[in-house]
């Protein structure tokens, strides 16, 4: 029985867990409290998950402190940037509504591939920046190519990430019940989720980095 409260134990590990992930919610809820800094705070809560995820331990609030600090113009001009595609999406979709025949077979299709796009960039990009560092083009580009070529890991994003949404919507009850979640917990705990996925989908791209640094330093031209 003493064995269970020892330090390494399996229960006391994920109890240290389960109160970081509470400590890490408010963190995130807090720095997206002005409303322009919510893409700061997700990457800056991706570091700190990616992290948990590779058992790369550091200091939960000095790291996502200092990973706000650093990517905070980076994340802040690509939050408006998905932002603006985003409000372009929903208002092609509201205006689809006044077409008919062969145009609105061939707008709802562009709709759909460019809405694709916009939701592959939207679940890796601010992971990514989390944990690359690259200008924004390469960043959106380079998003958008991961998510093509993980479409399995695509695919479970999309249903962790947007069956929460799907809830919220659905009555009154749902939208308390993911509102009290989230506020205790739950946007860390689902970032967390993501970030045993991104650390397997990163990992490929992360060792060709160094391998290409490792032949740089060599004077090998790639």
């Amino acid at each position: 029985m003493s064995q269970l409260f020892q330090l390494n134990s399996p229960l006391i590990k994920f109890l240290s867990r389960a109160v970081d992930i509470v400590i890490l919610n408010f963190l995130f809820i807090l720095f997206c409290i002005p409303i322009l800094t919510i893409g700061t705070s997700i990457t800056a809560l991706y570091s700190v998950t990616i992290k948990m995820a590779r058992n790369e331990e550091s200091y939960l609030f000095k790291s996502f402190i200092l990973s706000f600090k650093k990517n905070f113009t980076q994340s802040t001009i690509v939050w408006f940037i998905m932002l603006a595609a985003g409000f372009i999406l929903l208002a092609d979709f509201y205006l689809l509504g006044n077409l008919n025949g062969v145009l609105r077979i061939f707008f709802t299709s562009v709709l759909i591939l460019f809405g694709f796009v916009f939701l592959c960039i939207l679940l890796f990009i601010f992971p990514y920046m989390a944990r690359f560092e690259n200008t924004i083009k390469q960043s959106l580009l380079n998003s958008l190519l991961i998510g093509i070529s993980n479409f399995p890991s695509l695919l479970l994003l999309i249903v962790l990430t947007f069956v929460p949404v799907t809830f919220l919507f659905s009555s009154v009850i749902g939208f308390l019940s993911v509102l009290y979640i989230g506020t205790f917990g739950g946007f860390a705990l689902l970032a967390f989720i993501n970030s045993y996925m991104f650390r397997k989908v990163f990992s490929k791209y992360e060792c060709r980095n160094v391998e290409e640094k490792n032949l740089l330093k060599e004077g090998v031209n790639i």
